[in-house]
């Protein structure tokens, strides 16, 4: 694409050439589905309509829109953003298997950094008021990690719910 941004519209302005590009890009990926041609024509319709309710995207393109010349460009535009957006779905599975395995890297480096530190104020808190709260006897905590007290903690908690789930479907009648 950089090499496109100068080989094409060399007679528009930085500025143009830029909000151009821009829109095209955005227009191509929401009519991904038309062919180059189709979706050049209906550029130009909606181009042409915008002009006729006085509120145009680029009140400077009215007059290139005879020129062959900008025309071919604009396919050429068109053609390329076309690709990128094929080339990107193509890509989807393997960058959500490099997010997935991302994802697990910082979750573990995330649990190695806490096996190491002691436990915060706020998790003992939280484990005396769940230890009172259900009625369980505490654990010897003077060697345990964050990440220790962290897994305790859930485990209580998920205990609790399951516990729970259990009293509600008891409860209830089939």
């Amino acid at each position: 694409m950089y090499y496109l941004k100068n080989t094409i519209f060399l007679s528009l302005t930085k500025n143009q050439k830029a909000s151009l590009f821009s829109y095209i890009k955005s227009f191509v990926k929401k009519h991904a589905t038309k062919s180059c041609n189709e979706i050049l024509e209906l550029f130009i319709e909606n181009e042409n309509y915008y002009q006729e309710v006085n509120n145009p995207h680029f009140e400077w393109i009215m007059n290139y829109f005879n020129d062959d010349k900008f025309i071919k460009e604009l396919k050429i535009l068109i053609n390329e953003n076309k690709k990128l957006i094929e080339i990107k779905e193509k890509q989807k599975p393997f960058i959500e298997k490099q997010k997935e395995i991302a994802k697990k890297q910082r979750k573990k480096a995330s649990e190695a950094k806490m096996s190491k530190q002691p436990p915060t104020k706020k998790q003992l808190y939280y484990y005396d008021k769940l230890c009172k709260q259900y009625k369980i006897e505490k654990e010897d905590l003077k060697e345990k990690s964050r990440l220790d007290l962290k897994n305790i903690i859930g485990r209580i908690l998920d205990e609790q719910q399951i516990y729970s789930k259990e009293r509600f479907n008891n409860v209830i009648p089939e």
